[in-house]
């Protein structure tokens, strides 16, 4: 192999991420254009790659990371092969999931994201029970808007586009890997590349990343973006400026700022980065080398912010009534983000272009760096501690006892044995949560991990260091605080999967290379960016052989603990028979000739945006039985001409003659939800459809 491969292959965990990042934003800027195309998405996303190829850092070199690398790709392989047989099967609105993954099979086919209803919107005006839109499927101007940004879909979309619908139901595997390597991309950068493996495998193997990588779930994309912005600072960081340092800090914080672009929430990264950047930007003493930390700081947190602003704009423009229905929580945290940037933009122009000045402020606390590391590594630990305890002098109470949140925990915590308080929301459990799924070391590593890069930010002014506290510190910390969700497993836990879980294992991984001693406090590079090796290895001694055996026997117990939540669990097919049970239910109305449906709600789910989507048919839905009048109304909005009926319940409708036979019946499995500890139990519900048509007086026949 020539050197110039060696070199791209070693790339690759930085590349990765960055390749995704393009593919993800050509995407969304194709779906807000209403141009989404392969003629237009691949060759814009080929175009970005070519103009942020030369932005990427020079890999790591240096003996082991060949070695890393083929042990990566080999877990990668495995770990795609083990779920490809678990795909989820979300062609229901059932939670994130479900519409967004019909909003990917629609842009598999078509070119922009609004769904048209057709002659339903007539209906649903006409004819009061009747609603063209539905839970998570707004209704506006005769479109169906899904809830939530449009990157996500789009990329699986693009999957779509090779693969069909199996691809797209598969597409978060991809994702996944991209997720796993670029947490791998950070670690080896902080903790050398075999130690990388650890937090990789650890993540690989826990059951809520498992979950949410088997079904369309943003939080694996935003994984491999916050994980992929903290290994290129820390790559652009540790090497000599030179005339593209201002445009590699923009990629980070645009990477960074990407988790922005695909969750409405997570502008909450950008005030991290923002943070980071801050102190970053601003602490060198030398005023050449401030304006030039300034200029590149600013760049980062300008391109954190356009990516803020290209995610609002695709809520805005494509999910307005998702906006408005969670205005006061989005306003809050984007009001404390506008702050933040407005304030970090301010200082950091002055600093990178105002003419430097000597400041009493800097000089102390450069002088008292040392002691500075240990308040802020002590700050750290009590912060952990703090978190931890919760349980014992407090109790989160933040949930509506009044609305269907409220309801929803009480019926957890009648299953748990708990006394049921429908308030209680349980943000004082987040820390445990982490605890049930990658174990109590991880707990404790990580929180000595952070603390010692805590410590050799300030120390040693790293400014890699200094991001990746900031931006953990920030994002990872948020969720624990209030989680902002109900408080089942795993879907609760999957608030802290973004930042929370790979932050903390990479810390581990950070606090085990420094048990091993080989993580020293010298720095590398002008930018002061950390390394393994950075400090002369001490000499071998017993001291050091078990100080190794440790860290190498707690590696271990990180890497392997998530194995022992799977039980029985690991391997369910999410909602399994829901995609062959709408085909088996399109097939039938093709086969009578109809394109117009009367959907009546029952359990377990809505289902005419699966209609819509799957189905290519027009779509109303009643939330409660229909009488005959209720029915030939609809019939008569829609022109008089052939309406199909159809329900999960045979009793919903008035039948001219008991219904005989049922398309799609199927027994769907489900992971059991808990509030007690990682699931261990499958939920199976059997349901079937049943089809008749509705004659003129609203009379249903059965279909034959």
């Amino acid at each position: 192999m020539t050197a110039r491969a060696q070199r791209l292959l070693l790339s690759l965990p930085d590349r990765l991420p960055v390749a995704l990042l393009c593919l993800g934003v050509a995407g969304l800027l194709a779906v807000l254009a209403g141009v989404f195309r392969p003629v237009v998405v691949l060759p814009l996303a080929v175009a970005l790659v070519a103009l942020t190829w030369r932005l990427v850092p020079e890999p790591p070199a240096g003996r082991g990371h060949a070695g890393a690398l083929v042990a990566l790709g080999a877990l990668c392989a495995g770990w795609v092969a083990l779920g490809l047989r678990s795909v989820a099967e979300y062609v229901v609105v059932n939670r994130d999931p479900g519409f967004l993954t019909l909003q990917a099979l629609w842009l598999t086919r078509h070119p922009a994201a609004p769904i048209p209803v057709g002659a339903a919107a007539e209906v649903d005006v006409a004819v009061g029970p009747a609603a063209a839109g539905t839970e998570a499927f707004w209704l506006q101007d005769g479109l169906l808007h899904a809830q939530g940004n449009k990157m996500l879909p789009a990329l699986l979309a693009v999957q779509g586009w090779w693969g069909g619908e199996r691809a797209v139901l598969a597409g978060g595997l991809a994702i996944g890997v991209v997720a796993l390597v670029a947490v791998f991309a950070v670690a080896r950068r902080f903790a050398g590349p075999w130690w990388a493996l650890v937090p990789t495998a650890a993540l690989a193997a826990c059951l809520p990343f498992l979950v949410l990588t088997r079904a369309a779930y943003t939080e694996p994309l935003t994984v491999a973006f916050l994980c992929g912005g903290l290994a290129l600072a820390h790559g652009v960081w540790g090497r000599p400026a030179d005339r593209l340092g201002v445009a590699r800090h923009a990629l980070v914080g645009a990477m960074t700022g990407a988790v922005a672009a695909a969750r409405i929430d997570g502008a909450v990264v950008v005030v991290g980065l923002a943070l980071g950047y801050l102190a970053a930007g601003a602490s060198p003493l030398g005023g050449a080398d401030r304006r030039a930390a300034g200029r590149r700081a600013t760049a980062a947190v300008g391109a954190g912010a356009a990516m803020v602003a290209l995610g609002m704009v695709d809520v805005v423009r494509l999910s307005p009534a998702y906006v408005r229905e969670h205005a006061g929580q989005l306003g809050g945290l984007l009001a404390v983000a506008a702050v933040v940037l407005a304030v970090a933009a301010a200082v950091l122009v002055r600093v990178g272009w105002a003419r430097p000045r000597r400041s009493r402020l800097r000089l102390a606390l450069h002088a008292h760096r040392a002691g500075i590391g240990w308040a802020l590594a002590a700050a750290v630990v009590a912060a952990a501690a703090l978190l931890a305890s919760r349980p014992l002098w407090w109790e989160g109470r933040f949930t509506d006892p009044a609305s269907g949140f409220g309801y929803a925990v009480s019926v957890l915590q009648q299953a748990a044995g708990e006394a049921v308080d429908p308030a209680r929301s349980y943000d004082e459990r987040t820390l445990a949560w982490v605890s049930w799924y990658l174990g109590v070391p991880v707990v404790v590593l990580g929180a000595a991990g952070l603390a010692l890069l805590a410590r050799r930010a300030a120390r040693w002014r790293d400014p890699a260091a200094t991001l990746l506290v900031a931006v953990v510190g920030v994002a990872a910390v948020f969720p624990l605080v209030r989680v902002s969700i109900t408080p089942d497993q795993v879907w609760a836990v999957r608030r802290l999967v973004p930042a929370t879980f790979p932050g903390l294992l990479v810390a581990a991984t950070v606090a085990l290379t420094a048990l091993a001693g080989g993580w020293g406090a010298a720095r590398r590079g002008r930018g002061g960016a950390s390394s393994p090796g950075g400090a002369p290895a001490p000499a071998a001694s017993g001291v050091l052989v078990a100080r190794r055996g440790a860290a190498v026997a707690l590696g271990a117990v990180v890497a392997a603990f998530p194995l022992t939540t799977w039980g029985s669990v690991a391997g369910v097919v999410e909602l399994s028979g829901r995609a062959t049970q709408a085909h088996a239910v399109c097939d039938a109305l093709d086969d009578l000739g109809v394109d117009r449906v009367v959907w009546t709600h029952s359990a377990p789910f809505r289902y005419l945006a699966t209609l819509r989507v799957v189905c290519d048919v027009e779509v109303v839905e009643l939330l409660e039985p229909p009488s005959a009048a209720d029915l030939a109304a609809v019939r008569a909005a829609w022109g008089g001409g052939p309406v199909a009926a159809l329900s999960f319940d045979a009793t919903d409708y008035p039948w001219s003659e008991p219904p005989a036979t049922s398309v799609g019946g199927t027994a769907s499995q489900t992971l059991g939800r808990t509030l007690t500890g990682p699931p261990d139990s499958v939920d199976t519900v059997w349901s079937e459809v049943w089809i008749g048509m509705v004659e003129q007086d609203g009379t249903v026949r059965p279909a034959p």
